[in-house]
């Protein structure tokens, strides 16, 4: 599916108010560009359920941690993973996803790089670069330094992806800032400033 069929396939089914189910074909043809090119030609008033991949992770999450997965999708009336179109450029990095960054009953656990310390983290990073690069094996904290380094990123996401507790992903955050290497900033309107789409 090219560009042009993608968005013609927007106009024809984008429906004021009713979320729209995009099909997984466009997602997979969907490039960056061409979805924040939706964006701009649709606005953030078109909603959309979240393609399967995300679904999945949510469906985990309830599982895996219902106060989190509550506070984001509980308490609505119809079919939860609806969000606004604004977030589909968000949805190509597979390890990321959907943020979860404006929990309002849980500590949010969301970073981006300018949560790090980099009078603290620069040197520590390069090493750690190398060593990924080398395949060496890092601890569960290094990689998650690393990946923040990289991009905005919840340790849900995180957890998911790398299959590892989310106790131990809270961990890591713990041994990161107790080492001075990151932020860590629990509340809503403290990330606020830090949460760019």
């Amino acid at each position: 599916m090219e560009r042009d069929d993608i968005i013609k396939w927007f106009e024809e089914n984008r429906k004021k108010g009713q979320p729209i189910r995009i099909p997984e074909e466009i997602y997979k043809n969907l490039t960056v560009e061409t979805a924040y090119e939706l964006v701009r030609l649709f606005g953030h008033n078109t909603l959309c359920y979240l393609p399967n991949s995300e679904v999945q992770f949510f469906e985990w999450l309830r599982v895996n941690d219902y106060s989190i997965w509550e506070d984001l999708w509980g308490g609505v009336d119809e079919d939860p993973y609806v969000v606004s179109l604004a977030f589909i450029p968000l949805l190509f990095q597979k390890t990321r996803g959907f943020p979860i960054c404006d929990l309002a009953n849980n500590d949010n656990y969301y970073f981006t790089e300018d949560l790090i310390v980099k009078k603290s983290a620069n040197l520590l990073l390069e090493t750690l670069r190398e060593k990924f690069l080398k395949k060496e094996p890092l601890t569960i904290a290094q990689i998650l330094l690393l990946e923040i380094s990289v991009a905005p990123l919840d340790i849900w996401h995180f957890a998911y992806h790398h299959r590892v507790s989310i106790q131990k992903a809270k961990e890591a955050v713990k041994e990161l800032v107790d080492d001075n290497l990151i932020i860590h900033l629990k509340k809503a309107e403290e990330i606020a400033e830090y949460v760019k789409f």
